[in-house]
């Protein structure tokens, strides 16, 4: 290195710079993609740090739709009489509030409009009759139009209970409202509000229409809110908003409206669209994006629970529910979950419930404002430019060890800080500080001229001798950090690999994967690829990378087919050893990923990284639940052309991803028959012809998909899903 320039610390300093640029753009112009993402997900890290904790207020308690009730009482699920028998008994309980975590916004029908009249003037009309069987018709007419005031015998039950609170949606959009105000909104509306025209991306969500319950029902109900939540692009819902805007009105969610009256100040709120809080009973709600509040999530179970089919049989402890705040909601198992920081499958009511008791505890999160995220990158990248000064930079590895000891004091002082309702920002600091240190770290590579000796040490461990001579050509295909670039990754792993290595001691385990694994990766080096990892008995390739391939989806295809067929040879083997035989899985994918040495200067591994590499993961697990071999992401069966043959399996949602994605069964090469009635069944599922679709996969005698498919049908036609089910499969495995 020059003695006169310190080139890695004038790199630091210019990438601070940059940084803080970049930065500034991403506070106040635009946010910059994935570090909103990254915040969320530090976020559920500080949750799952600290823990569950219990209530600090016994005021709460969530009564559940559960599938117990379902089972004892389904009328509840059916009818407006069930929902009013639900009312009623909660009522005998003397709750001081039943907060519904639903709404009515429809009359209930069990016949034709005209029908219906005419059932109910018959019932009008036949009532003088003297006649024995007139008078049997009569009765007869008058149970049916009984059945037929289920609307009526609801907002009676709601207007006798004299503290039911009601629950709204409101729709977004943009323009003027689609309606008027229904008289059931109006107590879910801030106590008093004005709209000033700034606030920026604090200004309240504006909605065009809003689902309620119908003034018929509702009349008698004693307050209202908003049911709507923010679910963030992850699909993890951390926030709902303190107030929602409907044709110049603002309206107060439901957990807030009921804190409020417990707190015996109902509508009590001040707000002004725009501004940094809510001022409600004298507190201050802090608001951040969109006027939403962060919930302080408790985790599963540690709000009470009370089942309503104990309520509606008179069994649950009156110490339970006398004189508590009652949110009622769906709570059986296929209906309403929403992921929480704590919680991959919450009820939806928790959300309600949980700011209600955030409210009343007073622990409501404050996320710390911009300023505080510039000094804190300002502070941090101050350290990694000290820590470029010769005095401090004997050693090549000690500027990263100075960076990540003040990223984790950082860290340990964020949470800290949420232990007290404090949201520090950690992904723009700590990104921001990961590129500063990056730069500086590449300005100390190039000056001290070590990139070839790092690429030969790493790459002649997992690629040919060719392969290594190409990137030494041309470091910049491996180059520190990685680049993006579409590539094709496999995943292959021996099934049941855990409980088969339990019956094998060290020696004959070694040589067991030895013997397995050494064909394997020939099979992945011989066609060009890169062999990235062994973890344990699973095996990670990439093809394009550090070398182009422009067939790189079709090579892998082939290499996949040729391991499950150099495993049959090495089955026979073991089985004449009297050894046990063995099954693998293999997924495959196709898309943009970042490759490239991920680490520091001082060491670092040639990996690929993202979405679509964990999607190649997930893929492999999936083949365990669809009784299948291997299987491929939508974009390798199109990339690999027609010498394979591929079937659509089904369209699943992968774990840790919040979309969805076709996978499809590598069937083999060209040549392979296909039986079409399984496209046939697979488009009846979808259809929700759930019993057409099991007929069809059942009659594909043999095919382990189809009977496993046949399985969920059957399950989905005695169990239906809700109106706006997607056909989308979640994965229960990883």
């Amino acid at each position: 290195m020059s003695r006169g320039r310190n080139v890695p610390l004038w790199t630091a300093i210019v990438a601070t710079v940059a940084a803080i640029g970049l930065l500034a753009m991403h506070l106040w112009v635009r946010p910059l993609p994935g570090l909103d993402a990254l915040d969320g997900l530090s976020i559920d890290a500080r949750f799952k740090i600290r823990g569950p904790r219990a209530p600090e207020s016994d005021r709460v308690v969530i009564v559940g739709l559960d599938d117990e009730t379902r089972r004892a009482y389904p009328e509840v699920f059916q009818t407006r009489r069930g929902w009013a028998q639900l009312i009623r008994a909660l009522t005998k309980y003397e709750v001081k509030v039943i907060a519904l975590d639903l709404f009515f916004s429809a009359p209930e029908v069990f016949l034709p409009a005209d029908l219906d009249a005419e059932v109910r003037a018959a019932d009008a009309e036949v009532t003088a009759a003297t006649d024995p069987v007139a008078q049997k018709l009569a009765g007869l007419v008058h149970r049916i139009a009984n059945e037929l005031r289920g609307d009526e015998v609801l907002a009676q039950a709601i207007a006798e209970s004299k503290r039911v609170f009601l629950g709204a949606f409101f729709r977004p959009g943009v323009g003027a409202p689609r309606e008027a105000e229904p008289k059931t909104l109006v107590p879910a509306r801030h106590g008093e509000s004005a709209d000033a025209g700034g606030g920026g991306s604090r200004r309240p969500v504006h909605a065009v229409a809003v689902d309620t319950t119908l003034d018929s029902i509702g009349g008698g109900a004693i307050g209202a809110g908003a049911l709507n939540a923010f679910r963030d692009p992850d699909g993890v819902t951390r926030r709902v908003p303190l107030a929602i805007e409907l044709g110049g009105r603002h309206y107060m969610p439901l957990g807030l409206a009921v804190a409020l009256y417990d707190l015996g100040k109902p509508g009590d709120t001040r707000y002004l669209a725009g501004d940094g809080g809510v001022t409600a009973a004298g507190m201050r709600l802090p608001v951040g994006i969109a006027a939403s509040v962060s919930l302080d999530m408790l985790g599963r179970g540690k709000l009470p629970r009370v089942s309503a089919a104990q309520v509606l049989a008179g069994t649950a402890p009156p110490s339970a529910l006398a004189g508590k705040l009652v949110f009622v909601g769906m709570t059986y198992s296929a209906y309403d979950k929403v992921q929480t920081p704590l919680d991959p499958v919450a009820d939806g009511v928790e959300l309600h419930a949980t700011l209600a008791e955030n409210v009343l505890a007073r622990r409501t999160l404050h996320l710390a404002g911009p300023l505080a995220t510039v000094l804190a990158t300002l502070a941090l990248c101050g350290i990694v430019i000290a820590a470029q000064l010769r005095r401090v930079r004997r050693r090549a590895y000690v500027p990263p060890l100075v960076a990540l000891a003040a990223m984790g004091g950082y860290v340990v002082v964020a949470q800290l800080a949420f232990g007290s309702g404090l949201i520090l920002a950690i992904a723009a600091p700590i990104v921001m500080t990961v590129l500063v240190l990056a730069a500086a770290t590449i300005g100390g590579l190039a000056t001290e001229g070590r990139e070839k000796a790092h690429l030969r040490a790493v790459f002649s461990q997992y690629v040919s001798k060719t392969v290594v001579d190409k990137v030494l050509a041309d470091p910049a295909r491996a180059r520190l950090g990685g680049e993006r670039k579409e590539l094709t990754v496999l995943f292959s792993d021996i099934r049941g690999f855990s409980a088969f290595a339990e019956g094998m001691g060290p020696e004959a385990l070694a040589s067991f994967l030895g013997e397995y694994l050494t064909p394997m990766t020939d099979l992945v080096l011989e066609s060009g690829g890169t062999l990235d990892k062994y973890i344990g008995d699973a095996v990670m390739a990439i093809w394009a990378a550090p070398v182009d391939l422009p067939d790189h989806a079709a090579r892998a295809c082939e290499v996949a087919l040729r391991m499950q067929e150099a495993l049959v040879g090495l089955n026979k083997k073991w089985k004449a050893e009297g050894k046990p035989e063995v099954a693998i899985g293999i997924g495959i994918n196709t898309g943009p990923m970042s490759v490239g040495n991920m680490g520091t200067h001082a060491r670092f591994d040639y990996t690929v990284l993202g979405d679509q590499v964990n999607l190649g993961a997930r893929l492999e697990a999936l083949t365990k639940e669809y009784g299948v071999d291997i299987l491929v992401g939508e974009a390798t069966a199109k990339a690999a052309g027609p010498a394979y043959v591929f079937r659509e399996v089904d369209v699943v949602r992968v774990k840790g991803r919040a979309g969805a994605a076709p996978v499809f069964e590598l069937v083999g090469r060209v040549g392979v028959k296909v039986d079409d009635r399984f496209q046939a069944a697979l488009a009846a599922y979808r259809r929700r012809e759930f019993s057409v679709a099991r007929e069809t996969f059942t009659a594909l005698a043999g095919d382990a998909t189809a009977e496993i498919m046949a399985k969920r049908c059957a399950e989905l036609a005695a169990a239906p899903p809700p109106e706006d089910w997607d056909g989308v499969y979640e994965q229960r495995s990883k």
